[in-house]
């Protein structure tokens, strides 16, 4: 009897059922039975470090083998931290024996936090979190020697962003047509956990480079919190102009060891001198951190010449310093010449402590720049041109020389300070114009009550150089308590500019009683008996007094 195509292939399909069946009941029996042979192979989260990802983005793990012995089946399970990642389906598609050597791969078991996506169930041991995969392979041709490549992916969705888990291979059978194979395992991890991480560090961060020569940058990466893990470094998109090389793209670090990366640059002769911005990325268990460097490219060892201060207010025939700096940041080395040049303005003296230096790397120096002034009826500006040469480059500094601010001089001067009660007295108000001010100046008194001032003239007109006097006058109540008094003399000013300058004099007068008693037409002494209806009924008698004598002698 001749079967038919359908027939044959049914039962094939069949049988591969139960063989598969079959291993599967012995691995679900007690994996134990299964004794080791050969050397150990790897099954293994590829990669060991997973990226986190914001919550209800989904995270992809690839379960992987790497120098395993010939196989054509596994069961694997693998647990994670369901309140931070969930799994939520798995994938044999492009499994390494499929795309390797052509096996039909039969999945035996799927199942996804307890629940089967097959038709055969879950084992007792599946549960929340747990990915549980099996499959057995055929009709293809099976690897004859140490096998690598993908088993399977599982898809995680992020429940909490920024949290920790441990991705755990629980169990790891790998068979051989119902024979054990030797395997070790490694297990991964989501996210790096809380208060742990690592830092990244450039230095120097700023290097400046001859074209055609080479510099290094050293990248220190730092841990902090116990971390330890392995530090994968990648550098940026390399500049056109710039050869750029890290000694190591990955890196081991551990508490407290701080681990280096060296990045070569080299300078490319054909290209014009610039500035580049190079980043390199510091990747670790899904944290990052980016260090960027900035690099400045020069045609030749060159040297900064700097001057501090660049402006020196200086008054007319006076005399101030500015300290010259030359340093080199480029890998200069060697003598450099210093020169001054002053304007043509007889008494304008410029002078240098000394005209020839030696500088190299990290030995900057240093010289006094002295500058005196001439006098001058208006205000200056003068500019002193300070050049620095080398051998290969000259630099030039300006140190601009001007007069301080605009101010005045605000002086008193008087007949005393001592006046008796209804007295006046006279003082002389002195100001001067300083630095060149000119401007309007207004003159104000401010004192308690029982005094009266008069300024002459009260507004003064300063043109530069220039001295005026204003007289003021303060006359006292008859009826002032004796005792010191405070006036505050203020003048405010404004300058050309705009700008506004204010002086202020405090005077302090002592005031005394008047004279108690006086003579009047030879009468005998009459007491003052002060303000008041007494005082007005003494008055009027005295005058009455002297109206009636004089009547007299004329009648």
């Amino acid at each position: 009897m001749v079967q038919s195509h359908e027939t044959v292939s049914a039962s094939r399909r069949l049988s591969i059922l139960l063989i598969a069946l079959s291993i599967a009941s012995l691995v679900s029996i007690s994996p134990s039975i299964f004794h080791s042979v050969h050397a150990a192979g790897l099954v293994y989260v590829d990669r060991p470090t997973t990226a986190v990802g914001s919550a209800s983005t989904v995270v992809t793990v690839r379960v992987q083998v790497a120098g395993v012995d010939p196989f054509n089946g596994w069961d694997i399970q693998v647990e994670s931290n369901q309140s931070v990642i969930s799994p939520i389906s798995l994938s044999i598609t492009g499994n390494g024996l499929e795309v390797n050597y052509s096996e039909n791969v039969l999945e035996i078991v799927s199942c996804i936090n307890g629940v089967s996506y097959t038709a055969n169930p879950c084992d007792s041991s599946d549960g929340p979190g747990i990915v549980h995969s099996e499959a057995v392979a055929h009709e293809g041709n099976p690897p004859t020697s140490s096998a690598y490549g993908l088993l399977f992916a599982i898809n995680y969705t992020v429940i909490r962003s920024g949290s920790y888990s441990p991705l755990q291979i629980l169990r790891a059978v790998i068979t051989n047509h119902q024979s054990p194979v030797s395997v070790t395992t490694r297990d991964g991890t989501y996210g790096i956990p809380l208060g742990q991480g690592f830092e990244l560090t450039a230095s120097p961060d700023s290097p400046r480079i001859v074209i055609g020569s080479k510099a290094n940058v050293t990248f220190t990466v730092s841990s902090y919190g116990g971390y330890a893990g392995t530090i994968d470094l990648t550098l940026g998109t390399q500049p056109p102009g710039l050869m750029l090389l890290l000694n190591a793209s990955s890196t081991l670090l551990s508490p407290n060891h701080p681990s280096n990366v060296t990045l070569t640059i080299a300078t490319d002769t054909t290209y014009q001198a610039n500035q580049y911005t190079v980043m390199v990325t510091a990747t670790s268990n899904g944290l990052s951190h980016t260090a960027t460097v900035s690099i400045l490219t020069t045609y030749k060892p060159d040297f900064i010449l700097d001057a501090s201060p660049l402006i020196l207010e200086i008054h007319a025939t006076a005399s101030s310093s500015s300290i010259i700096t030359l340093r080199t940041p480029a890998g200069f080395a060697g003598p450099i010449q210093l020169s001054v040049t002053v304007p043509g303005i007889p008494g304008l003296i410029a002078s240098l402590g000394s005209r020839n230096l030696i500088i190299s790397p990290g030995s900057p120096t240093t010289t006094v720049l002295d500058i005196h002034t001439p006098d001058s009826p208006t205000p200056f500006v003068y500019r002193v041109n300070i050049t620095a040469t080398s051998q290969f480059s000259s630099h030039m500094v300006t140190v601009i020389v001007i007069p301080p601010q605009p101010d005045f001089s605000f002086l008193l001067s008087g007949s005393g300070r001592i006046i008796q009660a209804g007295e006046s007295r006279t003082f002389t108000l002195a100001m001067t114009s300083v630095d060149y001010f000119k401007g309007q100046l207004f003159l104000f008194a401010s004192f308690r009550l029982g005094f009266e001032e008069v300024f002459s003239p009260p507004t003064i007109a300063l043109d530069f150089g220039n001295s005026s006097t204003s007289t003021m006058t303060l006359t006292t109540d008859a009826n002032s308590e004796p005792g010191n008094r405070n006036v505050t003399l203020t003048a405010i000013g404004t300058t050309s500019i705009g700008a506004s300058v204010t002086h202020i004099i405090v005077l302090t007068l002592t005031i005394t009683r008047g004279p108690s008693s006086s003579t009047i037409l030879g009468f005998m002494s009459l007491t003052y008996l002060g303000t008041g209806a007494v005082g007005a009924l003494s008055l009027a008698t005295i005058l009455f007094a002297v109206r009636k004598a004089r009547s007299l002698k004329h009648a």
